[in-house]
């Protein structure tokens, strides 16, 4: 009856071993041992011991279940193979006379663990910092635009074992932003690795780099500092392709791509807006040549305009001083044509635009312009200083030539007299 006791419990023992660092085995209450393991962790360079401690006669067997991780000799001396989890099975067998009286197994479990808490890569999403890496750099830098408001941090350590904080996205305030990346080895060593990302501050760049509609050229030809363009196709064209692209990237453009026209002039605004949310318009002005109906003379009372009038030119501009004000536009068609001007009246300082629409009985309109430039005080006052030193300068050119003419009449006079003398002297001697 004692050895069929014995027997199940040895039986239960084996089949439900325990995983500790340490274990008293026993078997009734007859027979006990102390099973124990010298450290829970070690690393590649260490051995742990299998100690037992017991006061009967016994025989010891160790079993490694992963000897990929670690192996364990017969005296309990367990080697690191790999970083890991090791479980060791230790069975101890009870013996009494040389018989065995009891069995007791146990199962141990021994960390691997690495002190290696160094990264193989560090980067970032948005901007590819991995050329510069080196584990041993525990600190980098970068610079990012404005527009760039959040990165993504990423990082794969040296030890798969190895725990890593401080990765994913982070937002960007203006100016500089420390990220601690730490990484913990499974020994509990740490490394901190910092990145530094300087997100510049917006810009108020808000110019265009080019400015154009497909296949045409505009007037005057594309500068950044000028805001105002015009253009005439023919009465064929249906729809124009604005493009333009901006002089610092981050700025956004609303106004391109094609547009529509319409019968005479069609004004299109490209606005532009800076980082900073600065905003500035460029203007294109479209006269669609598709009318029918013309202007057989175009005038401005008191007024000469820059161009001379053509029929079939839709254009023209104007200068006119500070103090005016309204414009009387003289037009004049057939006898069936119906006239209509709008914006000469309550003119501004700067560019105004005058619309002269002309519609012939059964013909189709056509709208010809007049861009009016209107002086400030001072480029008048400028203007009329120019003039002056126009003036004085074409008197002091006439009187120069007047002069001139006279010096030389004087001279020319003087040498036929003084000919005359001689030749009459000549007639003298002769006789």
């Amino acid at each position: 009856m004692k050895k069929y006791f014995l027997g199940v419990m040895l039986s239960c023992l084996l089949l439900i071993p325990q995983v500790v660092l340490g274990v008293t085995c026993s078997a009734g209450n007859l027979y006990q041992a102390e099973i124990n393991l010298d450290k829970d962790k070690i690393g590649m360079n260490e051995k742990a011991f299998i100690s037992i401690n017991t006061n009967y006669e016994y025989t010891a067997d160790f079993y490694s279940f992963n000897n990929s991780i670690a192996t364990v000799s017969k005296e309990g001396i367990i080697s690191p193979i790999k970083y890991g989890n090791a479980l060791i099975r230790t069975t101890i067998t009870f013996l009494k006379n040389g018989s065995i009286v009891a069995t007791c197994p146990a199962v141990l479990s021994l960390d691997v663990v690495s002190s290696d808490s160094s990264l193989k890569s560090l980067n970032l999403e948005e901007i590819d910092i991995s050329k510069t890496f080196n584990p041993q750099n525990l600190e980098y830098s970068v610079t990012v635009p404005y527009k760039i408001d959040k990165v993504n941090i990423i990082a794969v350590a040296n030890n798969p074992q190895a725990t890593i904080n401080g990765l994913g996205r982070r937002y960007l305030e203006v100016g500089e932003n420390v990220f601690d990346i730490l990484v913990t080895a499974s020994d509990s060593t740490t490394t901190t690795y910092k990145i530094k990302v300087i997100r510049e501050d917006a810009s108020n760049d808000n110019t265009l780099k080019s400015l154009n509609i497909e296949n045409y050229n505009l007037t005057p030809p594309f500068n950044s500092g000028t805001y105002r363009y015009s253009l005439e196709v023919n009465e064929d064209v249906e729809e124009i392709n604005i493009m333009g692209d901006p002089n610092q990237e981050g700025a956004k453009i609303n106004g391109l791509g094609l547009h529509k026209l319409a019968s005479g002039v069609s004004v299109y605004v490209i606005s532009v807006t800076a980082e900073n949310k600065d905003t500035l318009e460029y203007t294109i002005e479209v006269t669609k040549l598709n009318g029918s109906s013309i202007l057989d003379d175009l005038k401005v009372k008191d007024y000469k305009l820059q161009e001379n009038f053509e029929k079939d030119k839709y254009t023209y501009n104007l200068t006119v001083g500070n103090n005016v004000v309204n414009l009387d536009i003289l037009a004049k068609s057939s006898k069936t044509a119906d006239i209509t001007i709008s914006g000469n009246t309550d003119l501004k300082e700067g560019l105004n635009e005058i619309f002269i629409k002309v519609t012939e009985t059964g013909k189709s309109s056509s709208t010809y312009k007049i861009i009016v430039n209107k002086l400030n005080a001072e480029e008048e006052k400028a203007l009329a200083k120019n003039n002056l030193l126009l003036r004085i300068l074409l008197i002091i050119f006439i009187i120069s030539i007047i002069i001139m003419v006279t010096v030389i009449g004087i001279f020319i006079k003087r040498n036929m007299k003084k000919n005359y003398l001689i030749n009459k002297k000549k007639g003298k001697g002769k006789k």
